[in-house]
């Protein structure tokens, strides 16, 4: 069943690793709003201060489980990736620095309570300005129609009308998914507010999903399992969701990190259907190039060292 019966597994990879990535970043961001809006209401509660002592970890534990899917689409769609990036230009390079502005503002927010609310700000705009940025560079990848016109015209900035209701879809996700990982450290009464935030947050990207599929996203093909998978998913979510609002458990809360997690992976799935058909074909050299044990042998060593410096960081 796609994509575990394409490239070898390349597809299988790149979506758990995204999925991993997108579960960092959903905290990161939705998580910085969620500490705004309680710094400006004058609401400091134990939630917003544990969300935000957690922020710049969570962020870099996101770009770095960023670097596998980034380096997979390299590898997938080469030639459009790249025409992408240079069509962009300067543009496209300006999230590097808004990356790092976002990182240290995290860091005086968590340390700073006089420019806490500038600095929360400051990061909330510039991940909401990668997102954006993300969103675009998704669909100019796959809009090569337009590439000649352009780059004759000298634009920076590709305005598509499915940019916009992903951006909607991606947000709710991310709201969702920051609810989900934050309940398990937070109180009953906690765990109830973060239940009304993640049910707002899928009817908002239910709805940019409706808005997103009347400009003509269209899912066909294997793909549509994983849509209806998707859509189970979200319901059960929702159902554990209001079960969360009458009686907070851990056992409830189990069964929304398990509906969640699978919405998370069919997401990704549906979200890359549009561009299987435009998979570069793979290089002789790579196909025949292995590296298998090598794989392993880094895993089994990159692994051993990461649990040795958590229990060194404990102790």
């Amino acid at each position: 069943m796609w994509p575990f019966d394409h490239g070898g597994g390349i597809l299988a990879l790149y979506v758990a690793t995204l999925a991993l990535h997108a579960v960092f970043i959903g905290y990161v961001v939705a998580g910085t709003a969620y500490s705004l809006v309680q710094s400006l209401r004058r609401a400091d509660d134990p939630l917003a201060a544990t969300v935000r002592d957690r922020l710049p970890f969570m962020l870099g534990a996101g770009i770095t489980a960023g670097v596998a899917p980034l380096l997979f689409i390299q590898l997938m769609h080469q030639q459009r990736y790249y025409t992408a990036n240079l069509l962009l230009g300067p543009r496209w390079m300006a999230v590097v620095p808004a990356l790092i502005v976002g990182f240290y503002a995290l860091y005086l927010a968590k340390q700073s309570m006089r420019f806490r609310k500038l600095a929360l700000a400051a990061a909330l705009g510039s991940f909401t300005f990668v997102a954006w940025s993300w969103s675009e560079l998704h669909e100019l990848m796959k809009t090569d129609a337009v590439w000649r016109e352009f780059y004759a015209a000298g634009k920076r900035f590709f305005l598509a009308s499915s940019i916009a209701p992903r951006f909607v879809i991606l947000l709710g996700a991310m709201a969702a998914t920051f609810a989900m990982v934050a309940a398990w450290s937070a109180t009953d009464a906690d765990r109830k507010r973060l239940a009304v935030i993640a049910l707002a947050a899928r009817v908002v990207s239910i709805g940019g999903a409706v808005w997103l599929w009347q400009t003509g996203f269209a899912v066909t093909g294997p793909a549509l399992a994983w849509l209806v998978v998707l859509g189970g998913a979200v319901v059960i979510e929702l159902a554990a969701w209001i079960l969360m609002l009458r009686a907070p458990s851990d056992r409830v809360l189990a069964l929304v990190t398990a509906a969640g997690t699978s919405a998370i992976v069919a997401a990704v799935i549906v979200r890359e259907t549009p561009r299987v058909a435009v998979i570069e074909p793979t290089h002789e050299l790579a196909v025949n190039a292995g590296g298998l044990v090598v794989f392993v042998v880094a895993l089994i060593v990159g692994t051993a060292a990461i649990a040795y410096v958590i229990r060194l960081a404990r102790g």
